[in-house]
């Protein structure tokens, strides 16, 4: 699967195992990157944002991803276990973790 509409924004993980991709369909995608350098789809979040993704940001760990759309929300992501984050506006404040 890729994105239905133009990408506003890219960003590989620090640990370069992950490639995050927000577009203007209101989703993000996720791949992951083999060791031979393959993408293959990881992750896709859909219906959890109103509008486009203009901005996104991993942990330091690669773990985490928050991402913030048009709308202004800021909504946070676990990529390991491919979840919401839905308390991450108060769990997932400490500045040393991004």
């Amino acid at each position: 699967m890729k994105p239905r509409e133009w990408c506003e924004c890219l960003a590989y993980s620090p640990d370069q195992n992950y490639l995050a991709i927000g577009s203007h369909d209101d989703s993000i995608y996720v791949y992951k990157i083999n060791e031979k350098g393959e993408y293959s789809l990881h992750w896709s979040v859909f219906f959890v944002h109103s509008s486009a993704i203009v901005g996104m940001d991993w942990s330091r760990d690669s773990k985490f991803l928050r991402a913030v759309d048009q709308a202004y929300a800021k909504i946070f992501y676990n990529v390991e276990e491919s979840v919401q984050v839905p308390d991450g506006m108060t769990t997932l404040i400490d500045p040393a973790l991004w």
